[in-house]
């Protein structure tokens, strides 16, 4: 088995985000002072989301750098899903602009262009969406998925270029993970979840 890892682009994005959304949320305050009345509780409503952001992106950062990461996984998304959060880009990237140059709301404008980037980012795979851990897998904001909490997988090639490998892991007839790999993830995966003592089932429909 590899030796573990330090999750270096995932822990950097994460506080590159935490230090980002921080900034927007104290920016956020000062211009709802400013600017008072439905405007000015509209901004300090976002900052409020901001702060949320940035504790999310500080439990991330936590999380990954003290996991024990063995491999980062080819994870794909459904092209849907990569249609839907282009979209959300796109409407937060022009909202971001306008807000900007036609309301003269920086804070604001500021924020919806950088939530834009950090969808991208999640979104997008620009972040690995999973690891391997040396005892869970491990979601690009730190959430683990232990195997102590699974009994079974099950791996499921599917149609398409590049080929594709469906996993599924659950616990009695409840699924607790999907993911879409890479075909030459599928091997190393397969191998520890035998290792730690996972059933292996036919692929599920």
């Amino acid at each position: 088995m590899r030796t573990p890892a330090f999750p270096r682009f995932a822990v950097g994005f994460h506080v590159l985000a935490l230090v980002f959304f921080g900034g927007c949320a104290a920016g956020l305050v000062r211009e709802s002072q400013a600017l008072g009345g439905r405007r000015g509780m509209i901004d300090l409503g976002v900052a409020v989301a901001a702060v949320g952001l940035a504790l999310l992106s500080l439990h991330g950062a936590w999380m990954l750098s003290r996991a024990r990461v063995l491999r980062v996984l080819d994870a794909h998304a459904r092209v849907g899903t990569y249609v839907q959060v282009l979209m959300a880009m796109g409407v937060l990237g022009l909202l971001g602009l306008h807000l900007l140059y036609t309301e003269g709301r920086p804070a604001l404008g500021t924020f919806c262009l950088g939530l834009a980037a950090w969808l991208g980012g999640i979104g997008l795979r620009v972040v690995p969406a999973l690891f391997l851990g040396g005892d869970s897998f491990i979601d690009p904001l730190g959430r683990r998925t232990r195997f102590s909490e699974l009994e079974w997988f099950s791996l499921r090639k599917q149609e398409g270029e590049p080929p594709r490998v469906l996993l599924h892991a659950g616990r009695g007839m409840v699924l607790r993970l999907e993911a879409r790999l890479a075909d030459a993830d599928a091997g190393t995966v397969r191998g520890t979840l035998l290792q730690v003592g996972l059933a292996s089932r036919p692929g599920r429909p």
